[in-house]
């Protein structure tokens, strides 16, 4: 047997966790390809199959269940001692802080508020990556995450941050001279969130109140659907916060779910006075644009 290298490990966890090959290849920046190829090694190194692949995912075999087990405890040390690094870093050449997030949130909040930044950090630099995966800060590969659950792992703390409102948001333009109070939903053209997302609280909503047949146009991008919005295409639901900075006449409507964002980042990463700084930035973001 040939000794695996960790970073065919690191593909073959990443894998494990997802349960598919795109939604680990998204998490760790490769091509579906070139991570099954890396999952085509290790099992040739280890003489063992790990993984049945088919059209729905992946399933762990019993000998990849073993194997999970044993590489999990490795894979949450080597990640403690990355942190641990980070943390002990001094001087001016220290790595970026990682921030990952939503689309919008990474757009709309934060970058636009890099100046209050600059003048409580000036020598800090920061990156900003729109993504969704609690794996990013176990991984360390990100320093600090805003997330819309409270996450369950005892490794990660959570400081709750202000809710964000949706309403359903159109433009001027699409009501052509009508009245908010005179639109019938069900005789609309709405944009809405991908069903991919399975029953995320907007899609129940949806279909509580009888309006999938109305949907014009599905995204996973909420950018996609405030563009959309904005150019008259039809009613989205949007962040308030968002939409009333894009001049969008709010539609009446049963009131739609309040997101709960959380401001998520490693216990491990707690004393780093840096991050501390960065972490009471992030916060007043969403406090000055939430609230």
């Amino acid at each position: 047997m040939t000794e695996p290298s960790w970073d065919a490990i690191r593909c073959f966890l990443a894998v494990a966790h997802c349960q598919s090959l795109s939604g680990a290849a998204l998490e760790l920046k490769m091509s579906v390809a070139t991570l099954g190829r890396r999952i085509d090694s290790l099992e040739a190194d280890l003489g063992l199959k790990l993984l049945r692949r088919g059209p729905t995912g992946v399933q762990l075999t019993e000998q990849g269940s073993a194997i999970l087990k044993l590489a999990d405890p490795g894979a949450r040390h080597l990640a403690q001692v990355v942190r641990a690094a980070r943390a002990l870093q001094s001087g001016p050449e220290l790595p970026p802080v990682r921030i990952s997030a939503t689309e919008p949130l990474i757009a709309d909040v934060l970058a636009p508020r890099l100046g209050a930044l600059r003048e409580k950090a000036p020598d800090v630099r920061i990156e900003l990556e729109v993504s969704n995966a609690l794996a990013d800060l176990n991984s360390g590969a990100s320093d600090l995450a805003i997330r819309m659950s409270n996450p369950a792992d005892e490794t990660l703390v959570a400081r709750r941050l202000p809710s964000i409102r949706l309403g359903l948001f159109c433009s001027r333009s699409y009501l052509a001279g009508r009245t908010p109070e005179q639109l019938r939903l069900q005789d609309e053209r709405l944009l809405w969130l991908d069903s991919q997302y399975g029953d995320i609280p907007e899609n129940l909503w949806l279909k509580a109140n009888g309006l999938e047949s109305a949907v014009l146009m599905r995204s996973s991008s909420i950018r996609s659907l405030h563009n959309a919005a904005v150019s008259g295409s039809g009613i989205a639901p949007l962040p308030v916060y968002s939409a009333v900075a894009a001049n969008l006449v709010e539609i009446p409507a049963p009131a739609l779910p309040t997101r709960q964002p959380w401001l998520v980042f490693h216990r491990d990463t707690r004393s780093v006075k840096r991050l501390q700084v960065i972490r009471d930035w992030v916060f007043d973001c969403c406090v000055s644009t939430f609230a």
